[in-house]
């Protein structure tokens, strides 16, 4: 499966969840804790997890939209399963009765339906809404935003799901990770640097910022930096939480 991507131009684990209590590395051992190292000398940064019990009906992607907000500006609405990524100064993040401050980079996770409120963090914010939703599909209840990007229709979603946002750096002049496989679709986007990146179904390809693959379940993947500068991408994933999170493959 191959990623189609758009630059942009201009549940049930918690309710909110975000990488620093949510979605750090397994435990030696620890097989369903979903976003354990890539291998090599890849280094990954857990952003953020949760868990999807029932599959929802129909034909998903990854559809992520920007939205800026101006001091004082605020955003309340609910929608499908998400993640949310402070991309551009700090962000403020009101849900179930909680209140969460994302520095820039740094990323949480909506469950679905959940009524929530986006403030700017004192200056001006942009931030990502990347949710599992259909394709070609709006954030509900929220004011025009750019879209980023959108995967192809996943495969193999497995239910239930580990749900996990993480960020892949990839160091310069041989970096690499391991080839692996993982139990579920994922997805990538190149935010900075370039890779080359290996699936076992289009072979080779090089992405840089703005590129976009994608995988089903058990396919063998790799990413390398032969380039001068680090990489690094943000990882999406839908794994099989019994199964172990990327097992060793070659090609």
């Amino acid at each position: 499966m191959r990623a189609a991507a758009a630059v942009l131009g201009a549940v049930t684990a918690s309710a909110l969840a975000c990488g620093d209590d949510s979605a750090g590395p397994p435990a030696q051992g620890d097989r369903g804790a979903g976003v354990g190292a890539l291998g090599g000398s890849a280094t990954t940064r857990a952003l953020a997890r949760t868990r999807l019990d029932e599959r929802p009906a129909g034909e998903l992607a990854w559809v992520a939209h920007a939205t800026r907000l101006a001091p004082g500006e605020s955003i309340a609405h609910r929608h499908e399963l998400s993640f949310v990524y402070a991309r551009q100064g700090s962000h403020f993040l009101r849900a179930a009765g909680r209140r969460r401050i994302l520095g820039e980079g740094e990323g949480a996770a909506l469950e679905a339906d959940l009524p929530h409120r986006h403030e700017a963090g004192g200056d001006s914010s942009t931030f990502w809404e990347i949710r599992l939703a259909a394709s070609g599909s709006q954030p509900r209840g929220a004011a025009p935003a750019g879209r980023v990007f959108e995967s192809e229709p996943l495969e193999g979603i497995p239910a239930p799901a580990r749900v996990s946002f993480v960020e892949v750096t990839v160091p310069p002049r041989g970096g690499r990770t391991t080839v692996h496989t993982h139990p579920g679709p994922e997805f990538i986007y190149e935010l900075s640097g370039r890779i080359e990146y290996q699936n076992a179904i289009i072979g080779t390809r090089r992405l840089g910022p703005g590129g976009a693959e994608g995988i089903p379940p058990d396919t063998a993947v790799q990413k390398r930096n032969p380039f001068a500068r680090p990489a690094t991408f943000l990882s999406f994933f839908l794994v099989d939480p019994d199964l172990p999170f990327a097992p060793g493959a070659s090609f």
